[in-house]
C-alpha cells in the first residue's frame, strides 16, 4: 500500500523508535469504542437526562457534567460508579486487531486514560506480562519479569471509586496523582508517542503537554496522532485549525479517511520492523564443493555484515551453521563496543528431548511455527544432514519445512543457492517463479542470480544478499 508523505515519514520514525525501544502508545477512548464500549457522550447521556440537561449541549465539557451529577447527589459518586462498572466491567469483549498488533510489537510502555482492560488482555494473549499501574502506590513496585508497563493515568475499573472523571478530580489530579504526572512528563520528553483514539480534549493531559512545551520551547521531538477527516467542510476547517495548534506541541497529525486505515498502517509498521530481523536457516553435515573453510567464512562474514548494517539475526543454531553465524554477530558487537545481545541476536536452539507426549518431529514443528514469525526475512544456506541409520548424507527436510513456514507467514525468502543442497533446490524454486515470490521486483533478479552462482566469490554473494535485503527494506 502507498502512503502519503506524512504517514510514510511517521512509519519510518516509529519503526526506528521501536528498534531503539523508545516507542510509546497512548490509547484513548476511541480504541475501546470500536470493541463495544460506549464513548463518553453515550455513557453520560443517562446522567444528563436525570439532570434535565441536553447531552448535545453538554458534550464539550463532560467532566463538568459528571461533576454536576455528583454535586446534585450530595457529593457522593455511588450512582456514577455503578454506571462505570456496568459499562467497563464487561469481560466478554475481545481486544481489537489494533490491540493485538500493538501487543505483538516490542512496545514497553503504554499510557491510557481508559478504565477497561483490553490492552492487558491483548498482551496476555501474546504471552507477555503487563505491569499495571493504576494507583500511585503501584509506581513504587515493579512486577518481576514484566514485558510492558501500562500506566492507567485515570484509574482502572477494578478500583472504580478511585477513577478520575469529574471536574474536581481533574483539578486535583496533580496533587493526588502527582507521580503519574511526573512519570508521563519523563516519558513524553524522551520517547516517541503515538496517540490512538484520543481527541486531545482531556484537560489534564492538555495541561501536562503544555507545561512540557513551556519548559522546552522549540526543543521538542515529533509525536503523532491519528485524526479522521470530517466530511462537512466547516468541521474540516476547525480540524485544520486544531491540528495547526497541536503542531506547536510537537504533535503531528496523521490524516485518515476511515478508521480501518489505522490497522493498515499498524500492519505496515509491524511488517517493516520484522524485516529488520533476519532468520538464517540451514544445516550442514558437509559443505560439498563449497568446502568447510569457505563455508565458515561466508557464514561468519555474512552475519557480521548484516549485523553491521543494523539487522538483527535470528538463528535456530543449525548444525554446522549456527556457530559461524553467532561468531560473526559477536565480532560486530565487539567492534561496536555494545554488549547488549538482545539488540543483535535472537537464538532459538531446538529442544533435544521428547516431552509432553510428543516426539521430536512434532516438537520441532511447533517450535518452528513459534520462532520463524519473529523475523521478516529468511536466508537459507546449505541444508543437509547425516541419516542416523545409514550414515548417508541427505536433504535436511527441516530446512524445507522452515522455508514453507516462512512463506506461509509472509517472510521474504532468500535461498543462497551457491551453497548447494536444499538451498539450491529452494533457489531454483524462487528463480523459476520469481514474479510470484517478488512481484514488481524484477530489478533484483540479477542479485538473485549472483547468490546462486558457486563460482562467485564470497564477498560478491554477501554484497548481493545485502543489496536484496536493503532494497526490500527501502520503503
Amino acid at each position: 500500500m502507498t502512503f502519503d508523505r506524512d504517514i510514510e515519514a511517521f512509519i519510518k520514525n516509529y519503526v526506528k523508535a521501536l528498534k531503539e525501544k523508545n516507542a510509546v502508545v497512548f490509547a484513548g477512548a476511541g480504541m475501546s469504542v470500536s470493541q463495544g464500549f460506549f464513548d463518553w457522550k453515550k455513557l453520560l447521556k443517562p446522567i444528563a437526562d436525570k439532570l434535565g440537561l441536553d447531552i448535545e449541549e453538554e458534550q464539550h465539557d463532560l467532566t463538568a457534567l459528571a461533576q454536576f451529577f455528583v454535586d446534585d447527589h450530595g457529593g457522593v459518586r455511588g450512582e456514577l460508579d455503578q454506571i462505570l462498572v456496568e459499562e467497563y466491567g464487561k469481560s466478554n469483549l475481545e481486544a481489537s486487531e489494533n490491540h493485538r498488533i500493538l501487543a505483538r510489537l516490542p512496545i514497553q510502555i503504554y499510557w491510557t486514560t481508559n478504565y477497561d482492560r483490553l490492552i492487558e488482555k491483548a498482551l496476555l494473549e501474546e504471552g507477555k506480562t503487563p505491569d499495571i499501574k493504576k494507583a500511585q502506590s503501584d509506581l513504587t513496585v515493579n512486577l518481576p519479569k514484566r514485558d510492558a508497563i501500562i500506566y492507567k493515568m485515570h484509574g482502572d475499573i477494578e478500583t472504580v471509586s478511585e477513577t478520575v472523571l469529574t471536574k474536581h478530580e481533574y483539578e486535583d489530579y496533580n496533587k493526588k496523582r502527582e507521580l503519574f504526572s511526573n512519570a508521563f512528563k519523563s516519558d513524553y520528553v524522551s520517547r516517541t508517542f503515538l496517540f490512538i483514539g484520543f481527541s486531545f480534549t482531556d484537560p489534564n493531559l492538555d495541561y501536562l503537554i503544555s507545561r512540557i512545551r513551556t519548559t522546552l520551547g522549540q526543543n521538542i521531538k515529533p509525536d503523532y496522532y491519528f485524526i479522521k477527516k470530517e466530511s462537512i467542510l466547516r468541521n474540516q476547517r476547525r480540524q485544520e485549525l486544531r491540528a495547526n495548534s497541536l503542531k506547536k506541541y510537537g504533535l503531528n497529525p496523521l490524516w485518515i479517511s476511515d478508521y480501518s486505515e489505522i490497522t493498515l498502517i499498524l500492519k505496515e509498521i509491524e511488517s517493516r520492523l520484522l524485516r529488520t530481523t533476519i532468520l538464517i536457516s540451514g544445516s550442514a553435515e558437509e559443505y560439498g564443493s563449497f568446502e568447510e573453510l569457505r563455508a565458515t567464512e561466508l557464514l561468519h562474514d555474512l552475519s557480521r555484515t548484516l549485523s553491521k548494517n543494523s539487522y538483527k539475526i535470528l538463528t535456530g543454531f543449525g548444525w554446522g551453521v549456527g556457530s559461524a553465524v553467532i561468531n560473526g554477530v559477536l565480532e560486530n558487537m565487539e567492534t561496536e563496543r555494545n554488549q547488549n545481545m538482545d539488540n543483535y541476536l535472537i537464538m532459538r536452539p531446538f529442544p533435544q528431548f521428547e516431552t509432553k507426549g510428543k516426539n521430536l518431529k512434532e516438537l520441532w514443528t511447533e517450535y518452528r511455527n513459534r520462532f520463524i514469525p519473529l523475523a521478516g526475512v529468511a536466508i537459507y544456506v546449505f541444508g543437509n544432514r547425516k541419516n542416523k541409520t545409514t550414515g548417508v548424507i541427505e536433504e535436511a527436510t527441516g530446512v524445507i519445512d522452515e522455508f514453507e513456514i516462512a512463506v506461509k507467514n509472509g517472510l521474504l525468502v532468500i535461498p543462497i543457492g551457491a551453497t548447494g543442497f536444499v538451498s539450491k533446490t529452494l533457489w531454483d524454486k524462487v528463480i523459476s517463479s520469481f514474479d510470484q515470490f517478488y512481484p514488481n521486483h524484477s530489478f533484483l533478479l540479477e542479485d538473485f542470480k549472483t547468490i546462486g552462482d558457486q563460482t562467485v566469490e564470497n564477498s560478491k554473494i554477501i554484497e548481493a544478499t545485502l543489496n536484496i535485503i536493503n532494497n526490500l527494506n527501502s520503503k
